[in-house]
Order: structure tokens, then C-alpha cells, then sequence
């Protein structure tokens, strides 16, 4: 996995499901951002942006962990 931020990546997630249309196979994951922290270490404390679209309903939304 990259942490390059949005538009880093274009991958279909087939069993994912839009939390606004509800339809699945149209969810594609963008990429992800380190907002805060070191992912690569485990005893970090660590802020990760996970972005994703529907191209059913071109609804984007992002996901924090």
C-alpha cells in the first residue's frame, strides 16, 4: 500500500458497497494519506485518510483510521 495521498491509486473494490447508492462492484479505492504518524511502525501513533468513489452515483467519501 502507497500513502500518496488521493488519486494515487485506481483499484476496483468488487465486494465493496457505496454507503450512499448502496450498489456494489462501482466502489474503487484512490489511495491513502498519512495525516499523522509512521505507518510503517507499529507503536505509532498513526493518522491514515483512506479515499474512495462510486462511479454508479459519483459519490466520494473518505475513511479515517
Amino acid at each position: 500500500m502507497s500513502f500518496e495521498g488521493k488519486d494515487s491509486e485506481h483499484t476496483l473494490l468488487k465486494d465493496a458497497e457505496c454507503p450512499n447508492c448502496k450498489k456494489k462492484g462501482f466502489v474503487y479505492f484512490l489511495g491513502s494519506a498519512v495525516m499523522h504518524g509512521n505507518p510503517y511502525s507499529p507503536a505509532a501513533d498513526t493518522e491514515v485518510n483512506h479515499y474512495y468513489e462510486c462511479t454508479n452515483c459519483q459519490h466520494e467519501w473518505t475513511v479515517y483510521t
